[in-house]
């Protein structure tokens, strides 16, 4: 009668029991968790006290269009609201087609929701902004509700692919036709948001192609893509950009001189692309030989191999490499701040230039600190979602 309740008793730990096996079980431990617990407190005691009392965030608030949107002309804005709104629609119906939300990922979303609410969109901006909550919800719901078939299941994954291949040069279209906003006056943080979109978008594809290339038993096809990968992987990407706004134009004719936004970020795209390029070969290089044997007695053509066999896996084996390469890149559009852009940290810069907010750096740079982070964080944890749901790393 005893035996099940010794069985159950490991599982029951109490917290006092917890502790003493796992944090005092010897002096050793009992110091380096008093130290932990110690520097752990000052540091919350020192953040704190910084957020609520110390840090006067008046340098943001008043100038939250200056890092938001930079130069962007006033009433524009309207542009922004249609490309968000399809963004946030087409996330949460991915995410329905292949997960769902659990109970952290809700807190995460809410908090995100408020402070969004609470400490950057007011008024018209703040009911346009919970209209689009309110759209990632409903869609959320209804593809988990309707994607429990196979066949509509895919058909939404179709549908939401086709979504974002429009979204991205629809974006450019509504923000620049009909007289628009130019490249030139694009700025804030919606600059980053546009160079990392667009460099991810168009550079993984771009890698993929060079992989194969690279790959290839073509020897002019090889050695070229090797050329273009090897000379762009050569050269930090502050170089690069220096090289596309100062020296590019000098070299091309008037009618190919484009905006020198534009012409930074197909370096971004080419530099990315690059460094996807040797990933998705390092994953290529990862699949069997069996494979593609057992694809060949099948009668399956190169294509069908290369497309529906081994590319999958190969993709599969470096989504970490290849989100970590992502999450590198929305960084990396800091970079542009150097080139006298005005993103989202020069934006940041010339609000505490401005003399009631001199000596106020902290706060602004803490700001864009935090917003890089929750980016870079949220792709992360996409990431997870992602591998857990092809089970990456498992048998």
């Amino acid at each position: 009668m005893n035996a099940p309740s010794q069985l159950q008793q490991p599982q029951m730990y109490r917290v006092k029991d917890w502790m003493r096996t796992h944090l005092f079980n010897g002096t050793g431990n009992t110091i380096l968790t008093v130290l932990v617990v110690l520097i752990a407190g000052f540091v919350l005691f020192t953040v704190i006290r910084f957020v609520f009392i110390d840090a006067e965030w008046s340098v943001v608030s008043v100038n939250k269009r200056l890092i938001f949107l930079g130069r962007y002309p006033k009433g524009e804005e309207w542009r922004l609201w249609p490309p968000l709104w399809a963004a946030l629609g087409l996330i949460a119906a991915a995410w329905g087609t292949w997960s769902s939300l659990s109970r952290r990922d809700i807190l995460w979303l809410l908090l995100a929701a408020v402070f969004i609410l609470v400490f950057v969109a007011h008024g018209t901006e703040g009911l346009l902004f919970g209209g689009a909550v309110v759209l990632a919800a409903v869609l959320y719901a209804g593809v988990r509700l309707s994607g429990t078939d196979p066949t509509m299941r895919s058909r939404l994954r179709l549908a939401i692919i086709i979504g974002w291949i429009i979204l991205l040069p629809g974006t450019i279209v509504i923000i620049t036709a009909f007289d628009g906003v130019q490249p030139a006056l694009w700025g804030g943080l919606m600059l980053n948001i546009l160079l990392a979109t667009f460099g991810i978008g168009f550079a993984l594809p771009l890698g993929i192609a060079l992989a194969l290339a690279r790959s290839s038993s073509l020897p002019v096809v090889k050695w070229f893509s090797t050329a273009i990968i090897e000379i762009t992987r050569g050269g930090p990407l502050v170089a690069w950009l220096f090289i596309a706004r100062f020296v590019l134009p000098a070299f091309l004719p008037d009618i190919l001189n484009t905006d020198v936004i534009v012409n930074a970020l197909i370096i971004v795209i080419l530099f990315t692309g690059a460094y996807i390029a040797e990933i998705v070969r390092g994953g290529l290089q990862s699949v069997p030989p069996g494979q593609r044997e057992a694809a060949d007695a099948l009668g399956l053509s190169g294509f069908n191999v290369t497309v529906f066999i081994i590319l999958p896996q190969a993709l599969k084996a470096v989504i970490p490499a290849l989100v970590s390469q992502m999450i590198s890149l929305w960084k990396d559009t800091t970079l542009f701040s150097i080139l006298s852009f005005t993103d989202a940290l020069g934006g940041a810069k010339a609000a505490f230039s401005q003399a009631q907010f001199v000596g106020r750096q902290k706060e602004a740079l803490i700001f864009i600190g935090l917003i890089f982070w929750a980016g870079s964080f949220g792709m992360s944890r996409i990431s997870r979602r992602i591998e857990k749901y092809l089970g990456v790393g498992s048998r």
